[in-house]
């Protein structure tokens, strides 16, 4: 698919003065763009071929579909590179780690018997068999058992540095893109390069390990420029293998990029004591949010998620260095360690056990420690290991929480769901077992987040809408169960607070180019009960979802001034109105969900712009009012539209290049942390949302949580930070029409 020429009316020109006072996107000014009539997007399928992008077409005048994102043709799956699927018998075949493989079973099976031969040991006084015991249960938690199916995938949740050859040396799971040398055509019609890394995964009991978390992409990778994931699946069990691609929209000049869909690329039957490898077609490099693989046989499914983080040139320093959200991302998962996992998991027992067992102590006191209830770490081995085993239900210490607010085992008061983070990953239950009540838009309902990690962890729920599309269903070669197919993903809590201006604005609210709403995001009739009209900057009547009263806490209008709805060459003839033609749209003040970032410490300049300089803690170098009167902007300074009116809610903090640092930087210091001096005190995105609402080690949360759209596939709840593990999301008990 190639651009219209009306593309280049989209040019960024030189930056703004101070008269035009700061802009909300990157403080420049936006040529004034081709009246040409929008396409009658409603009549064009926007699921087939591929997806439709909104912004581009809207505003080139010509649908434009996204590379790699038609999902099958006939019986042909088109995201396999080259349709080609191998598999080979494990045993004899190397693992992740380039070792033969000899033994093929469950980790959890083997650790299971490793704690027997542990206690049939110490019960005995074997000291020696015992200590070989516990150091076969060691290397199976650290990830260091040659000649086993799942050589290198650990037990235990931490940083291990390069494992791999082609890990990045002391990053957690973290891979650069490495240039293939091959083109394709790109979305602009040019030859665009293709960008490559390999991921092993590992299938088992239910749940899915991988080598990888974190995908470096170079600086020197383009936008338009396309990824292919090389994946290599150890598999214990009978599944399918259904990657599912997640899309951020076009980031137009100066504008914004938005959470946008997603679509199941390809499922491929795996089987246990397999090896399967294929290489899947991914999208550009710009509009890849990351990937989710499902294990669609157990439900709820457990997921491992893909995070791409992104390269930039530094405007100051003229450093290569990661864009502060991969900054964020890197950091705090290099951070990761053995002691902060909290006891409560059952790895974390086994490892003290283990631990303990191979430093000297005595076979009595290993004894006690695995057979006894209250000796050593809590529980005994068979509990453990029954608890590892099956993460849909919650542990003791959970119980314990729950306790204290009157709440017996088995009962969940008024939750709807009960989530558990602990060594990294989440258990959970609720009163519908592994599934979670369905729920009608509008509705408010509670659930109970816990973390018995010993570090901040964070809640994200992610409504990811009804299936779009059946391509692949409908293709006839897989046996899948489940699917998402084509869905339309966006979170309702635990994300910054310009997520509830976007449902406010229906999804198409974009600075410089008015409001362009993608289509499927009220599909349903059910996700259109509470949806209000409002109007965009040219009179034309929109609709989107506005949280109640009781949620917003007192109103915030977000009224941006005409020249950034339009341009300062083409200024939007009106400002954005509710209904009633009341000035703004109405968000909340103090909507609980999202982010309570204040982008201003000095609060004495009334109405105007906050006067705080924060352009040298802009990677980007962008500035946006001109101070000194030559005509070029000299310092960043965040405007008084973004500001909300109360003292203790969240400002407006928008992704593009001006603003989307301040989610992850602070912007009184330039560092990820609340105080450099005392990282203790927290980070900086604790306040944003930029990750989710943190919730502090050992504490708990409870959610209150209002649906912006009516109940779908899943409920999808997730830690963003250390979200390769960190997932549980359980389905719905029914779905609305």
């Amino acid at each position: 698919m190639t651009f219209c020429p009306a593309l280049k009316f989209l040019a960024v020109t030189a930056a703004i003065t101070l008269s035009l006072a700061p802009a909300w996107s990157q403080g420049v000014k936006i040529t004034p763009r081709e009246r040409k009539p929008v396409p009658p997007i409603r009549l064009v399928n926007p699921n087939d071929p591929g997806i439709l992008e909104p912004a581009l077409s809207a505003t080139t005048g010509t649908p434009v579909r996204i590379p790699h994102t038609d999902q099958a043709s006939g019986q042909t799956q088109l995201n396999i590179q080259d349709g080609t699927v191998t598999d080979v018998d494990a045993r004899g075949a190397l693992s992740a780690r380039g070792v033969p493989i000899t033994r093929v079973q469950s980790p959890n099976e083997d650790m299971k018997e490793a704690l027997k031969d542990m206690s049939d040991a110490a019960k005995d006084g074997r000291t020696t068999e015992m200590r070989a015991a516990a150091q076969d249960l060691m290397n199976i938690l650290l990830g260091a058992t040659q000649g086993r199916i799942y050589d290198g995938f650990a037990m235990l949740n931490f940083n291990r540095g390069a494992f791999m050859p082609d890990h990045v040396a002391g990053e957690y799971k973290m891979k650069t893109l490495r240039d293939t040398g091959l083109t394709e055509p790109g979305m602009d019609g040019q030859p665009r390069k293709i960008w490559e890394a390999n991921v092993s995964l590992l299938y088992y009991d239910g749940q899915i390990d991988s080598d990888t978390f974190l995908l470096r992409v170079p600086v020197a990778a383009h936008e338009f420029d396309t990824v292919r994931i090389r994946y290599r699946i150890y598999s214990l069990e009978r599944e399918e293998f259904a990657p599912t691609v997640v899309l951020q929209d076009k980031r137009l000049p100066g504008s914004v990029q938005f959470p946008f869909k997603g679509f199941d690329a390809v499922w491929v039957p795996i089987n246990g004591g397999l090896i399967t490898e294929l290489t899947v077609k991914m999208p550009p490099v710009r509009l890849l949010r990351g990937v989710y693989t499902w294990g669609w046989r157990v439900h709820p499914p457990r997921i491992q998620f893909l995070q791409p983080i992104y390269e930039q040139v530094n405007a100051h320093t003229g450093a290569v260095e990661l864009e502060p959200e991969g900054q964020s991302y890197a950091f705090r998962n290099r951070e990761l360690s053995i002691e902060g996992i909290g006891d409560a998991a059952p790895e974390k027992k086994m490892f003290m056990a283990a631990k303990a067992a191979v430093e000297g102590a005595s076979a009595a006191t290993i004894y006690n420690w695995l057979k006894e209830e209250n000796q050593g770490p809590r529980g005994t081995w068979q509990q453990w290991a029954d608890l590892v085993k099956e993460q849909r239900q919650l542990p003791p210490e959970a119980w314990d929480i729950l306790a204290q607010e009157g709440i017996s085992p088995g009962n969940f008061g008024p939750y709807r769901f009960v989530s558990v983070y602990m060594n990294n990953e989440m258990y959970g239950a609720g009163p519908d077992g592994n599934k979670i009540a369905g729920w009608n838009q509008g509705d408010r309902f509670q659930v109970k987040l816990i973390n018995l990690d010993r570090h901040t962890h964070y809640f994200r729920n992610v409504d990811f809408g009804p299936r779009l599309h059946d391509d692949i269903a409908q293709s006839g070669t897989s046996a899948g169960s489940h699917s998402f197919e084509i869905m339309n993903f966006k979170p309702f809590y635990g994300a910054p607070k310009v997520a509830e201006v976007q449902w406010r604005a229906g999804w198409g609210f974009r600075p410089h180019f008015d409001c362009i709403q993608g289509a499927d995001c009220f599909s349903r009739a059910s996700d259109r009960v509470l949806t209000k009209p409002f109007f965009d900057g040219h009179k034309n009547q929109k609709m989107g979802f506005q949280y109640s009263a009781l949620a917003r806490g007192g109103d915030f209008r977000f009224n941006p001034p005409p020249f950034i709805i339009g341009t300062e060459a083409d200024p939007s003839p009106t400002f954005l109105s509710e209904s009633d033609g009341s000035p703004g749209l109405a968000i909340g003040q103090r909507t609980e969900g999202y982010g309570i970032a204040k982008m201003c410490s000095n609060d004495d300049f009334g109405p105007g712009f906050c006067q705080e300089d924060i352009s040298a803690f802009n990677p980007d170098g962008v500035k946006n009012v001109d101070t000194n009167g030559d005509g070029v902007p000299d310092v960043l300074w965040f405007p008084p539209f973004l500001r909300n009116p109360n003292g203790q809610g969240g400002d407006i903090i928008p992704p593009t290049p001006a603003w989307k640092p301040f989610l992850f930087l602070n912007p009184h210091n330039g560092t990820l942390f609340l105080d450099p001096k005392d990282p203790s005190q927290g980070y900086w995105a604790d306040l944003t949302y930029a990750h989710g609402t943190p919730i502090n080690a050992g504490a708990s949360l409870n959610a209150n949580i209002e649906a912006a759209r009516g109940s779908a596939q899943v409920f999808y709840q997730f830690d963003d930070l250390f979200h390769d593990n960190d997932i549980f999301s359980p389905h719905p008990t029914f779905e609305t029409q």
